[in-house]
């Protein structure tokens, strides 16, 4: 971009990257077979994070999320997912696993 005056520099937000991104993270009671979900939660505001630059270009920000707890007792388990709706897709979020944590 240029300023009136013909200065060139980069924009700081680029709203272009993404239509919405999220993280979603559960605690589950682990059982023989499917481990049920005690908790879940959207964690709102990784948009933009990721759409946060420098004025050089630098998207190299962090992102710390919520707490979210809950009393699970003896056996709990956290997964995290990541929804990513990329801008102009037409395709809405896409949903990427992670491998839960053995630990809580």
């Amino acid at each position: 971009m240029r300023t009136p005056d013909g200065t060139r520099f980069r924009e700081v937000d680029d709203p272009t990257i993404f239509d919405g991104a999220k993280v979603r993270v559960q605690i589950k009671q682990s059982r023989d077979g499917t481990d049920p979900v005690v908790v879940e939660r959207d964690l709102p505001g990784l948009e933009d994070r990721l759409e946060d630059s420098t004025s050089g270009g630098n998207y190299d920000g962090s992102f710390r999320t919520p707490t979210i707890s809950h009393r699970a007792g003896p056996g709990a388990l956290a997964d995290s997912m990541l929804f990513l709706d990329w801008h102009g897709d037409g395709r809405g979020y896409q949903r990427h696993e992670y491998t839960g944590s053995p630990t809580v």
